[in-house]
């Protein structure tokens, strides 16, 4: 039952509750039979409500396997049914300490990305043959956003007016990421606002994203708040200068690489995109973003501590709590 479902909505609407609570419940309940049969040590995920799930029929069915939170939803309290709680960032570490009675509940893992560790610059001609093949432009510079198409979080509208507030000859602006319901509202915004010649939405299969981070120049991404920003660690592995508000989150995974600016202002963007206008290229400094990104994220360097974070998990005693209430929960 996925949340887009008629069942999930309805459920929703019944209970006065967000489908996608409904999703996750669903696919807790479809992973028993696995779990009855293949007895695992640890059971890893990444979403509060599957976990809370698998929590109430632990008790239910008497399994020992210990629960490993990923906490990509940045929840910041309601761990007492799990054993063991991955924080991606230190500021999601320290707010979850300030309300955790079980400190030790609790590691500092950032995401794991798979990364070259040697950087391969892409040459003008490689890249005038990808943007030919993607049909774009290959005479002006090409800003990129991989982020869902909405306005409530990832803010697609003000990227659109911020690219839009720039003289001509603008950047050409590429929005890859899923549709959703305000997607259509976009899509008018963005012709009114960039021209039909000016812009391209498009959704790509993962395994092809990498062609769109070697074609363009820039990478942005416009939301004021991130549990991690898988997306900056990707681009900036392919070696783009990444445009993102300036806040915790962005800084450590930046990691001083970033361009930085006050996107809850309308200009904010437009003024580091003037600052700091897209010329193509350098194969340096993309090499040093590069560093940046596979030193600090990448599975060669990161796979030991994760070994380390699922034997620790395999260790711990099976936590007795089953944490609240579904109806209870507000996340």
């Amino acid at each position: 039952m996925t949340r887009d479902s008629p069942l999930a909505r309805v459920l929703g609407r019944l209970a006065r509750r967000e489908p996608f609570r409904f999703e996750q419940m669903a696919f807790a309940f479809s992973l028993q039979p696995e779990l009855l049969k293949g007895k695992p040590d640890v059971v890893y995920f990444s979403e509060w409500h599957t976990g809370l799930v698998l929590a109430q029929l632990r008790r239910i069915t008497g399994a020992r396997h210990r629960l490993v939170l990923c906490n990509g939803t940045m929840a910041h309290a309601g761990f007492e049914h799990l054993d063991l709680v991955q924080q991606l960032t230190p500021v999601a570490m320290r707010l979850s300490l300030t309300r955790e009675t079980l400190p030790s509940r609790h590691t500092l893992l950032p995401l794991g990305v798979a990364i070259e560790p040697r950087f391969q610059a892409v040459s003008d001609a490689d890249r005038t043959a990808l943007r030919r093949a993607q049909g774009l432009p290959v005479d002006r510079p090409i800003l990129l956003s991989v982020a869902a198409l909405n306005r409530y979080h990832k803010r697609i509208d003000y990227l659109i007016e911020e690219v839009g507030r720039l003289p001509e000859p603008r950047p050409f602006l590429v929005m890859a990421g899923q549709s959703e319901a305000e997607t259509p509202g976009l899509r008018s915004l963005a012709a009114q606002r960039l021209g039909a010649g000016g812009h391209s939405f498009r959704t790509v299969p993962h395994d092809q994203i990498g062609d769109l981070y070697r074609a363009a120049d820039a990478f942005v991404l416009t939301s004021l708040g991130e549990s991690f920003g898988l997306v900056l660690v990707e681009a900036m592995s392919h070696g783009l200068p990444c445009y993102a508000h300036d806040y915790e989150i962005t800084r450590f995974v930046l990691g001083g690489q970033g361009r930085l600016g006050n996107f809850a202002e309308p200009g904010g963007l437009a003024r580091l995109l003037r600052d700091a206008p897209l010329r193509g290229r350098d194969p340096e400094t993309e090499g040093a973003r590069h560093r940046a990104a596979y030193d600090a994220f990448s599975w060669d360097r990161l796979r030991p501590r994760y070994v380390a974070l699922l034997r620790d998990a395999a260790n711990r005693t099976v936590s007795s709590s089953s944490g609240e209430k579904l109806s209870s929960q507000k996340r």
